[in-house]
């Protein structure tokens, strides 16, 4: 099979893949990402075997537009899966320390009663 087609199908089955967003985001997430990071390290073996040829088989190829909008969207698609998951950390944090604030309603204070500095030597 063709390399740049080996690419191309490799891209749309990624592309597909991230189209589909984890039902359960707690259980379903880990799979959902070793499942694209396993997508990612094929297609990025490809493109390494595309950079080693000594001329770049894609320019010119007749599916190169097709595989230049295919990256643009699976950046786009991956990116909004990053913010998903850098909102769902922080309301974990958020949660977390009102949790913490709820059965320490008192530890945010530093109280320093009964304690006397002199400040002479």
């Amino acid at each position: 099979m063709d390399l740049v087609k080996q690419f191309l199908l490799l891209s749309e089955k990624l592309y597909s893949f991230l189209e589909k967003a984890p039902e359960d985001k707690e259980d379903k997430r880990d799979d959902y990402i070793a499942h694209i990071d396993k997508l990612l390290t094929a297609r990025g073996q490809t493109v390494d075997k595309l950079q080693a040829m000594p001329e770049n088989p894609v320019i010119g190829h007749e599916y190169e537009v097709q595989l230049r909008e295919l990256d643009k969207a699976i950046i786009k698609r991956l990116e909004s899966f990053k913010r998903d998951i850098a909102e769902d950390m922080k309301q974990l944090q958020t949660t977390k320390k009102s949790e913490q604030q709820y059965h320490n309603p008192y530890g945010a204070f530093y109280n320093r009663d009964g304690t006397y500095y002199d400040k002479r030597k």
